[in-house]
């Protein structure tokens, strides 16, 4: 029976992490980072205990015990505070100065760790105090209770103190002090606000607050839902660079950028294989840009880009002197400046309907001789380009039209 308590305590904390665990999408935290940051938490129930027993016997000196102004500070000043603070801290140390802090939904799972630790130790205590005092029931419907009320408090309040936390470390990035500031302090005032709340209407006696605490509930549960989904989907990097990472075949370098699209970054070694297929999807996310000097001065020489591309950047291939033949999609958008130039093997080259080509795209493609547009020949007279700066276009032969084979 006891063990049946213990897994009803533990479960929904495990629970909950799990789920915000993996609604970070973009990169997943250490697992070994989580599990620390779950047993520091359970840590900061001791001092949390010894200042809300020294702030007990201060308000006993102030106010009548049991009185509004009693609960009032007790739980907005003591409890409230001693609680998110001490989380606060423990979750700081280990988190602040860590390299895998450099995401914003970080901080989410920094605090929700944190906190639900915290919860996961103060469950098993409330549980098995109503077992020893009234029986095995009151343990059940103890653990049961907890999990549809104090548990989801301690995963809200974590949820908004980990986003202004993650925020606080994004403004360290952009060296603003002062902004850092601010969010550190809405990391601990809105948390300690939501909890005080929490904790005074639900050991009011009137029925007044009764009904307030189970609406104050009720809005608690849609908030914290919305603005974790909202969060997780919002998330961007904090510091300023994309990390770059290696697929699994240890052939190309990417990045997932803040729109949740993949970046290619180049290969990692010399190409063995004549056909180098660029990937749909990576993680999860699609391909959609060709960075800048990508495959610039490299040995490729066939290309099949994903049809979800839309961006070639400058000078993705140039100097691709083996270069033979890229697949364009057709989503396509635009060819930045020098994306080809000296390409001195490609003999012809299909062009979908893009927006725009930059300049000097094909100078030095010595061979080139045919160039294929899907579009009529109106369709190519609208796009941004300018003829002087690709002049190379002006002595090839144009076949409008064109249909992919």
């Amino acid at each position: 029976m006891d063990i049946f308590l213990l897994i009803l305590a533990v479960v929904p904390a495990v629970g909950l992490l799990i789920l915000i665990y993996f609604g970070d999408k973009l990169e997943k935290e250490p697992v070994g980072l989580v599990f620390g940051l779950l047993g520091m938490g359970a840590l900061s129930t001791i001092p949390s205990v010894v200042a809300e027993v020294i702030g007990v016997k201060l308000l006993d000196f102030v106010f009548p015990t049991g009185g509004i102004f009693y609960n009032f500070f007790m739980y907005f000043f003591v409890v409230a505070v001693s609680e998110e603070l001490f989380k606060f801290l423990f979750m700081f140390v280990i988190t602040w100065k860590n390299k895998n802090f450099d995401y914003v939904f970080d901080g989410v799972i920094y605090a929700v760790s944190s906190s639900l630790g915290f919860a996961l130790i103060e469950n098993i205590g409330y549980v098995f105090t109503q077992r020893w005092q009234f029986g095995f029931l009151a343990g059940v419907g103890t653990g049961i209770s907890r999990a549809f009320l104090a548990i989801p408090l301690h995963t809200a309040v974590a949820i908004f103190m980990g986003y202004f936390y993650g925020k606080a470390k994004e403004a360290t990035f952009q060296n603003k002090l002062g902004k850092c500031s601010l969010y550190i302090v809405l990391s601990l005032i809105v948390p300690m606000l939501i909890h005080g709340v929490y904790d005074f209407c639900c050991t009011a006696s009137n029925m007044l607050m009764m009904i307030v605490f189970f609406i104050f509930v009720a809005g608690m549960y849609g908030i914290t839902i919305t603005m974790c989904i909202y969060f997780s989907r919002h998330d961007h990097n904090i510091t300023g660079r994309l990390k770059i990472k290696v697929t699994k075949d240890g052939w190309l370098r990417y990045a997932i950028t803040d729109q949740r699209e993949v970046m290619i970054l180049g290969l990692t070694k010399p190409l063995q294989n004549p056909l180098l297929v660029i990937p749909e999807k990576i993680e999860g996310f699609p391909v959609c840009i060709i960075a800048r000097s990508a495959f610039a001065y490299t040995n490729v020489v066939n290309v099949q880009l994903p049809k979800n591309l839309r961006l070639i950047e400058d000078n993705a291939f140039f100097h691709c002197t083996s270069l033979q033949n890229v697949g364009l999609p057709n989503q396509l958008v635009g060819i930045g400046s020098f994306a080809f130039e000296y390409c001195s093997s490609l003999s012809r080259f299909l062009i979908p309907h893009v927006r725009f080509i930059g300049s000097h795209v094909f100078e030095g493609c010595n061979q080139l001789t045919d160039i294929y547009y899907l579009g009529s020949q109106e369709e190519w007279k609208q796009i941004r380009i300018n003829i002087y700066e690709n002049s190379k276009l002006l002595s090839v032969r144009f076949y409008y039209n064109a249909i992919r084979r």
